[in-house]
This record gives structure tokens, C-alpha cells and sequence, in this order.
């Protein structure tokens, strides 16, 4: 028997879930919503690149200052010590000039010791790796203060002048007073009143009161020129003043004014 076929089934209707339809204003606030989220995600980002930005600043000005007061204190260290040397040079050009160089004591020998030995120590080398530093950083935050940025370019310019200075001075020097020294200065006094070396410079010209008496003698005195010597000294006593009274004194100001600003704008105190 042959078996009775199954009856069809019925097909299934799916019926496709009702969606409701949104509205403008659903569709306009749905927009706003992410607008204002993407917007305050914007501003949080830049909040915080401000935040680090100005951290930064603030840490690069006080890095600045602390560099630009040491060096306030040590150019006028250098610019006192000048003077005490360019007294000197003022003692040695006149007695060279007129007065007997027998029997010539300490008094001379210092003099001359201040005017052909003190040398390198009396140069001021200004400082700028903070400097160079903040140049190279690009900090805006740090230069968008105009005051700022001419204080910093007047120091800048001081800084170059004094090294292009101090060039020049010590080319006076090297020209002029190496030679003179290596002709005429009495090296045997020198060896005599540091001790062999084993007081330095400046602690000799510190503590003036530890060089002894004793006598001191022209070398070469046959080929010793009163004109010529007493005329290389006065010209590096006019070259060392110069470097003092401008370039020194110029670099000093603007070193002050460079505080002055930082301390405003970043309420940095005098210690």
C-alpha cells in the first residue's frame, strides 16, 4: 500500500517589526549631542596641552632666572675686580713713565703682576644653555609677552657683544702684553711670592696682604724702552676700560631688566 502523502504546510508569513519613524528634533538633538561631545573632547585636549604648555613656560623661565642671577653676581665680581686692576695699570704706567726703576720693591712688582699676569681671570664668559634652550623650544607660551621677547633679545645681543669683546681685548694681549711680559717682567718675584705656584692667582690678588716684600728687577733692562712700555700699558688700560664701562655695564643692564621681567611675568621673588 502505498503510504499517503503529507498534506502541504501552510508558508510562514514573517511579519517585519513596526519601526517608528524619529523626528527632526530627535534627529537634530541625536547631532548635537555628539557635536557637543566631540566639541568638549576638543576642549579637553586643549585645556590640557594649555596645562602642559604653560608648565613648561613657567619651568623654563625659572631655569632662565636662576641662570641670569649667576651671572648678575659674577659680572659684578668681574667689573670690581677690573677696577682694582685698572688701578694698578694706572700705578705702573705712571712710574714707568718718569720715575726711577732702581732698587723697584713689592709695590711695583704687584702692579705689574696685576697688569701682565691677571689676565684671563679679570674676563667675564656670560652663560646661555638655558638660553639657547628656550630658543630652540619654540615655547609660545613663553614668548608671547612682547616685554619678554625684547628683554631676552637685548640680552642676547649683550651676551655676543661681550664675547666679541673680550676677543678683541685679549688679541691686545696676546699682540702686546705676552711679549713685554716675556721681555722685562721678573719672573724669579712671581716663583718668590706665590710660593713656587703654590698660591694661585686669585689667591693672590683676593688676599693682596699675603704677597710678601721683596725686591723685584727689570729683565733686560738695556732693551727696556720707558715710551714703549709705558705706552702698551696705557693702551691695554684703555681697552680694558672700554670693555668694562661698555660692554661689561651694558651686558649688567640688560641682565637686570631680564630679571625684572621674569619676575613680573612668572612671579619668580628675589631671593
Amino acid at each position: 500500500q502505498s503510504q499517503p502523502k503529507p498534506k502541504p504546510q501552510p508558508m510562514e508569513v514573517h511579519h517585519h517589526p513596526h519601526v517608528e519613524k524619529k523626528s527632526f528634533k530627535e534627529y537634530l538633538l541625536e547631532g548635537l549631542m555628539i557635536f557637543l561631545a566631540v566639541t568638549m573632547g576638543f576642549i579637553a585636549e586643549n585645556i590640557r596641552e594649555n596645562i602642559a604648555e604653560n608648565h613648561k613656560a613657567q619651568e623654563l623661565a625659572e631655569n632662565l632666572y636662576q641662570e641670569v642671577k649667576s651671572d648678575s653676581i659674577v659680572i659684578q665680581q668681574k667689573i670690581d675686580l677690573r677696577l682694582k686692576k685698572e688701578k694698578q695699570m694706572v700705578y705702573l704706567r705712571d712710574f714707568l713713565r718718569d720715575s726711577s726703576l732702581e732698587n723697584l720693591g713689592s709695590t711695583f712688582g704687584k702692579a705689574a703682576f696685576w697688569t701682565y699676569q691677571v689676565v684671563s681671570t679679570i674676563l667675564f664668559e656670560p652663560q646661555d644653555g638655558i638660553l639657547l634652550q628656550l630658543k630652540n623650544s619654540n615655547n609660545f607660551k613663553f614668548y608671547k609677552n612682547k616685554e619678554l621677547q625684547n628683554a631676552v633679545g637685548k640680552y642676547s645681543v649683550a651676551i655676543n657683544r661681550v664675547r666679541t669683546r673680550n676677543e678683541q681685548e685679549y688679541n691686545v694681549v696676546d699682540h702686546f702684553i705676552r711679549q713685554e711680559t716675556i721681555s722685562h717682567f721678573d719672573y724669579k718675584w712671581q716663583e718668590k711670592v706665590t710660593n713656587d705656584g703654590q698660591l694661585t692667582v686669585p689667591q693672590l690678588i683676593n688676599n693682596p696682604q699675603s704677597i710678601p716684600e721683596a725686591p723685584f728687577f727689570l729683565q733686560n733692562k738695556n732693551t727696556f724702552s720707558r715710551v714703549e712700555s709705558s705706552g702698551i700699558v696705557s693702551q691695554y688700560l684703555l681697552t680694558t676700560r672700554g670693555t668694562t664701562q661698555l660692554h661689561y655695564v651694558e651686558f649688567k643692564n640688560a641682565n637686570h631688566e631680564l630679571l625684572e621681567v621674569l619676575r613680573k611675568n612668572y612671579h619668580l621673588e628675589k631671593e
